[in-house]
């Protein structure tokens, strides 16, 4: 059976951004795995490029490096985040960024035969779904940076997004985003037979 890594990108476990995420993966009818950066000690990257010169590892000792080869290793992908002040949380930029490292291992197609620096993309062509929640506005931004990052530079195939302006509410009591949800996992699914 094909596996999903589902990235639930808020801080805090119950959020609707994580209730989406569950449900999606659930829908999808594949394994999956929450992997919850609520739980998880991921630092921001600092830009040292020693990713780049050691095969792309990360010199960065913390949960991050559990998470490079689960992303390798899915046949598909959610990646989700809470949108704070505009845009994605800066918890979501900073796995966004700690990414770079698997870019260097080796794996997958080569980003740009004429630019080697910029390494390959092992995510590439991975069916990928993207979820993004807000109370206010700024989530049409973060699902934009979410697919600047995954579709642009890591080369998924995006199969389908999910952008919701919940307000103050609680997705359990929001029976048409919960559809959405499940409709956006079971695309996702499809995406995998």
């Amino acid at each position: 059976m094909k596996k999903i890594v589902a990235m639930c990108g808020s801080m805090r476990e119950e959020s609707n951004t994580n209730k989406l995420v569950k449900k999606a993966a659930e829908a999808s009818g594949c394994d999956f795995e929450l992997v919850e950066l609520g739980r998880m000690s991921i630092k921001p990257c600092t830009g040292c490029s020693m990713c780049m010169m050691n095969e792309g590892q990360c010199p960065i000792d913390d949960d991050m490096q559990a998470v490079y080869d689960k992303l390798i290793e899915a046949d598909g992908l959610i990646i989700s985040g809470p949108t704070y002040f505009l845009d994605i949380s800066g918890a979501v930029k900073d796995f966004i960024d700690r990414t770079m490292a698997i870019r260097y291992r080796g794996v997958g197609p080569e980003y740009n035969p004429d630019m080697p620096w910029l390494g390959n993309v092992p995510l590439a062509d991975k069916p990928t779904v993207l979820i993004v929640t807000v109370a206010g506005g700024g989530h049409e931004r973060a699902i934009e940076s979410l697919k600047l990052a995954f579709d642009d530079c890591h080369k998924v195939n995006i199969v389908a997004q999910q952008a919701e302006p919940v307000g103050m509410n609680d997705v359990d009591d929001m029976p048409e985003v919960l559809q959405r949800a499940e409709e956006t996992g079971k695309k996702l699914g499809a995406a995998l037979q």
